[in-house]
């Protein structure tokens, strides 16, 4: 079986490994962001969104970027414009 293959009631194709790896992704940087700092947490939730863009949830893609926090820098991480150093100004 090929990757997303797998058919809904509704007739059309249905995501679901990309659902798994979005919602897997999501988990382990909620709980990574209690150990580890937020660079970290923000590319797993970047890349949890990016899942979510593949399984076509977009609502969930906008739920994650429309945080104060970390919304902007997920947004970033999208576009792939991320620093690879700090600054402070």
């Amino acid at each position: 079986m090929t990757r997303n293959t797998l058919i809904t009631p509704f007739g059309g194709p249905a995501k679901v490994i990309d659902r798994i790896e979005a919602w897997s992704l999501l988990a382990l940087g909620l709980a990574a962001g209690a150990v580890a700092p937020h660079p970290v947490t923000t590319a797993l939730w970047t890349a949890a969104a990016r899942a979510f863009v593949r399984a076509g949830d977009v609502s969930m893609v906008e739920r994650l970027t429309s945080g104060t926090k970390f919304g902007p820098r997920i947004k970033a991480g999208l576009r792939g414009r991320t620093s690879s150093h700090l600054r402070f100004a």
